[in-house]
């Protein structure tokens, strides 16, 4: 069991900076965690959701900065506060979300892909270090993902669509501890970075929250990511 769990957590390892980037599959259920579940609280959201629309949208903020603190509120909920904000998503004047998000951000719970549910099965809290760096002034986007001295990261550029609440982005090096291999095309259109290939979907960000603690967002395809500042994480 331990050999396989530890294959499972190397294999998200290597997934992760795609699942990340395209989250490309829906996922409109999250299946509980064994250490992430601590009851059937989704009736909370559920509530909250028939409240007043600002109260319904502080109540799911609440929630989603106590699991990413803890990684203790059950994944399910975690899914419903991110559709109760997405239901109350304003794209009339400013976010204010560009001003938040220059800095590192702690991948914590994602509902991932289609392909990391066939080969790690269904992800719920993120078991290993992920950060996503954006710096909206330099255009500027990180996906790393780190193993003890070992690191991968992809690096490229951004580009904010304020309103649509929209990140899009392009992946142009791959490093590997600090290196950056030449890779040919074929490989660079595999891994989703920009290659002569065109997209099937245009890698992106939608974000429904963005504060001093946490974001919130869907993927191009429909997979739901939640961060959090990185100097708040353990």
């Amino acid at each position: 069991m331990a050999r396989k769990a530890s294959r499972r957590v190397w294999l998200w390892a290597l997934l992760a900076p795609f699942g990340c980037a395209f989250l490309a599959q829906p996922a409109p259920r999250v299946l509980p965690s064994a250490c992430g579940a601590v009851g059937k609280s989704a009736p909370r959201v559920a509530r909250a959701a028939e409240a007043a629309p600002a109260e319904s949208k502080q109540a799911a903020l609440d929630i989603l900065a106590q699991s990413a603190l803890t990684k203790e509120t059950d994944p399910e909920e975690v899914f419903d506060a991110i559709r109760v904000l997405e239901k109350a998503k304003n794209r009339t004047g400013e976010s204010g979300f560009a001003h938040f998000l220059t800095g590192d951000w702690r991948l914590v719970y994602t509902t991932g892909t289609k392909k990391t549910e066939t080969d790690v099965g269904r992800i719920n809290y993120v078991p290993i270090t992920a950060v996503q760096r954006f710096d909206m002034d330099k255009k500027f986007i990180r996906n790393g993902v780190y193993l003890g001295p070992v690191s991968l990261e992809f690096e490229g550029t951004l580009r904010w669509i304020e309103e649509r609440r929209r990140m899009e982005f392009d992946f142009e090096e791959l490093k590997i501890c600090g290196f950056s291999p030449s890779l040919p095309d074929w490989l660079r259109s595999m891994a989703g970075m920009r290659s002569s290939s065109p997209y099937k979907k245009q890698p992106a960000f939608d974000f429904v929250a963005v504060d001093e603690r946490i974001a919130a967002a869907r993927g191009a395809g429909g997979g739901v990511a939640l961060w959090l500042r990185n100097e708040l994480a353990d």
